[in-house]
């Protein structure tokens, strides 16, 4: 596995690269901080007078599943975080012609057993194909706040062309979009949603943790 960082190879060398299991790891762009920035906004203005990084402490996981009911959608659907991800695109070079890109998804994720089904769901190991992602997809990660060793993805190069026993058989993205990821908030002791897990056991290490 190649790490790149603040790398200035061609749209084309990159999308190479990714596709052999590169991992490309960029400076804060004004577009992507804009885009942060939204994100931090919105979820203040929701859990307002609370302090985000701390609402475990203070409110009950059917609160907290509540509220990110309505923030999630409004950060994904905002207006603004299109345009933002149009900035991020043209500021890193890629062709705007030929690139298609979707809405951000915000995660979330909260210490110890809080809020770990439903819409803040905490995944197993897993490849995104699983749940029917395109094999063409390139995804783009970014912290909202603060990251460190212990609250980040963890990316396992030694599976990037080994393949893994899933459940992604059992998993219908039709249904999942009519029914399951409408109702997410309504699962918050535990998660009965049919979501492809590895069907053998995984080795975590080694593994990748960008901070």
């Amino acid at each position: 596995m190649n790490i790149f960082v603040d790398s200035n190879l061609s749209d084309d060398e990159r999308r190479r690269e990714l596709y052999r299991g590169s991992i490309f790891v960029h400076s804060p762009s004004p577009s992507a901080l804009k885009l942060c920035r939204l994100a931090q906004e919105l979820i203040e203005q929701a859990f307002s007078p609370l302090n985000p990084n701390t609402v475990h402490e203070r409110l009950a996981p059917g609160k907290s599943a509540e509220i990110l009911a309505v923030l999630k959608p409004k950060f994904i659907h905002h207006p603004k975080s299109k345009e933002y991800i149009q900035g991020m695109l043209t500021e890193l070079g890629c062709d705007l012609e030929k690139t298609y890109f979707d809405v951000p998804r915000m995660r979330t994720a909260f210490p110890g057993d809080y809020l770990k089904s439903g819409i803040a769901y905490a995944f197993q190991p897993h490849r995104d194909t699983w749940y029917s992602a395109p094999f063409c997809q390139i995804n783009w990660w970014m912290p909202i706040y603060q990251l460190n060793s212990e609250n980040c993805m963890a990316l396992h190069p030694g599976y990037f062309a080994r393949p893994i026993k899933n459940g992604s058989h059992l998993y219908n993205y039709h249904k999942w979009n009519l029914e399951s990821r409408h109702n997410a908030a309504q699962h918050v002791k535990s998660d009965t949603r049919t979501q492809p897990h590895p069907e053998e056991p995984i080795e975590r290490e080694p593994e990748v943790r960008m901070i």
